[in-house]
């Protein structure tokens, strides 16, 4: 099977969301945030780490982000089944903070085909927040 793309339009559609969740809701606040590509699935995923998750659980945060996504003008392309939450204390989310290191003025790093610790990232794009 051919992996799928991460195209800019994913980008700047994460970028707009993570904006969008910063702003429009104060409690909501993105600590970190990257699309990852999932070789067993072949899917991209925009992984948001937010300590709402470890606050008022996983239901309430994707509830959250679910209505900023349908008040959203013009409507983003990705959806809900593009995004997983998790908390700042995730594994992923640690060894993403150790792995991308964003030179100052850069909106993102792309980075790929690396092991951090013991797990290896196949493909990822992670932003500025």
């Amino acid at each position: 099977m051919v992996k799928t793309s991460l195209v800019e339009t994913d980008i700047a559609d994460g970028r707009r969301l993570i904006a969008a969740l910063n702003q429009l809701n104060s409690h909501f606040r993105v600590q970190v945030a990257f699309w990852l590509y999932r070789p067993e699935t072949m899917e991209w995923r925009l992984m948001v780490a937010t300590s709402l998750v470890d606050q008022t659980g996983l239901f309430s945060t994707y509830s959250e982000i679910q209505g900023v996504l349908r008040s959203m003008a013009p409507p983003l392309a990705i959806s809900m089944q593009d995004i997983s939450v998790v908390s700042p204390n995730d594994k992923l989310v640690k060894v993403m903070k150790k792995a991308g290191h964003i030179p100052p003025g850069a909106p993102g790093l792309r980075f790929g085909r690396s092991r951090v610790d013991d797990t290896y990232v196949e493909d990822a794009y992670m932003y500025r927040v």
